[in-house]
């Protein structure tokens, strides 16, 4: 297993931590840390937490049981590197410097057993979406940041799980729709990086298509598939995990 890279996203885990479906999301998660414990690497690629705001002198408390068994897993030498979704964009020194996670840029690309992989969240690759891409650009402005400092937690995580209610409820409808455009763009614009393979999150529908010698893949979620890339070898995988079967791989 040391040797086995793994890449996930979109666990979306929520502040509702008295919340049955929520509940059992968490405690499949930590029983899927506890089975890769070791690791080479984990790969978290955006929306892991349903929203993150980190203040200066205030951690999200929503989390504990996620962040203790991420850090447990790097204390067993697995090396996790995690960057920002449109729903955790702002995660902080929290992260990287307590619990010894390497924060990674909005789009990254790394050479891992061969392959040259280019891993982003996906949020501003979907064609059109440009009502999303205005307000994104404001929500990530320096000083909209430094004013939402000022804000009570309380009341910018209550507006931030109004707000997420509502994004879920259209993503839903939309996401096969969505999937299928991306993907239609996927060979002409996500190999521009000197890559042969292209990995994202953000639409919660796993998949993997290759174009050649090229490979493109969408990570799916943990919130109804419960899937994962598995990299061993230099070979490529879908998988599932779930109490009774594991890993149900699905190769291409």
């Amino acid at each position: 297993m040391k040797d086995s890279i793994i890449f996930l996203s979109d666990t979306h885990f929520s502040y509702h931590t008295d919340d049955e479906k929520e509940s059992k999301k968490r405690a499949l998660f930590l029983d899927f840390l506890n089975h890769i414990e070791g690791v080479g690497n984990l790969y978290l690629l955006g929306d892991i937490f349903d929203f993150w705001f980190e203040y200066r002198s205030f951690v999200p408390k929503y989390y504990h049981e996620i962040l203790d068994g991420l850090h447990h897993l790097v204390k067993s030498g697995s090396r996790v590197s995690i960057m920002g979704g449109n729903h955790d964009y702002w995660l902080g020194s929290y992260i990287s410097e307590t619990l010894g996670m390497k924060l990674l840029p909005q789009l990254v690309t790394h050479d891992l057993q061969g392959r040259r992989i280019t891993m982003t969240h996906g949020d501003m690759l979907l064609p059109g979406d440009y009502a999303y891409k205005a307000l994104k650009a404001v929500i990530r402005n320096p000083l909209v940041i430094s004013i939402a400092r000022i804000v009570h937690p309380d009341i910018l995580y209550g507006f931030a799980r109004n707000f997420s209610r509502a994004s879920k409820g259209v993503t839903h409808k939309k996401t096969k729709r969505v999937a299928e455009k991306v993907l239609e763009i996927a060979k002409e614009r996500f190999f521009e990086w000197d890559n042969d393979t292209f990995m994202m999150g953000h639409v919660h529908l796993p998949m993997m298509e290759n174009f050649g010698e090229k490979t493109f893949v969408m990570l799916g979620d943990w919130e109804e598939h419960f899937s994962y890339c598995l990299l061993e070898g230099g070979n490529l995988s879908l998988e599932y995990y779930g109490p009774d079967v594991p890993t149900l791989s699905e190769s291409r």
